[in-house]
């Protein structure tokens, strides 16, 4: 009973980390005033915010897959396949978030695999999930860079000119 009773906790800071992220949407006038404050462009703002939201993010995606890992007692899921079970709760975490962060990566170096049902459809949105975030992310090193170089063509420019 107090297994269940510490999964339901867990669940319930989840659910806790859900209800920030939907006050993300709120994030545009916070985005405006970190930009006011620091003088930092657009381009760097946006990778700052997905640094940060990927950081919570993966942090989500380890807790669900150990939960998923925990959900099923069967013998097959990733936890008992490869004697995770009588690993402490950090020890866990830590092999879940290099799980996460290698199945994101698209490296995926197969000493944790997915056995289940469950846990092959959470490797699928995952992985997609780290597509899509890696395409994001390169989008905005690029609209940095390419930033960064109007601005260094603009000050040359200018120095012509004053010369």
């Amino acid at each position: 009973w107090f297994g269940k009773a510490f999964w339901l906790y867990r669940l319930f800071w989840i659910l806790w980390l859900f209800w920030l992220i939907k006050g993300a949407k709120h994030s545009e006038k916070y985005q405006k005033y970190i930009g006011k404050v620091l003088r930092i462009g657009v381009a760097l703002e946006r990778l700052v915010f997905f640094a940060l939201f990927f950081v919570l993010l993966v942090h989500v995606c380890t807790c669900f897959w150990v939960f998923i890992g925990f959900l099923e007692d069967s013998p097959d899921n990733w936890i008992y396949s490869k004697f995770y079970q009588d690993y402490s709760d950090t020890d866990l975490y830590i092999a879940s978030f290099y799980f996460v962060v290698t199945t994101i990566a698209t490296v995926g170096y197969g000493d944790i695999t997915a056995n289940t049902t469950w846990e092959k459809l959470f490797c699928i949105f995952i992985m997609l999930l780290g597509v899509t975030s890696f395409s994001f992310a390169t989008g905005s090193l690029s609209s940095l860079m390419s930033s960064l170089d109007s601005i260094s063509a603009k000050l040359k420019r200018k120095l012509n000119i004053l010369d």
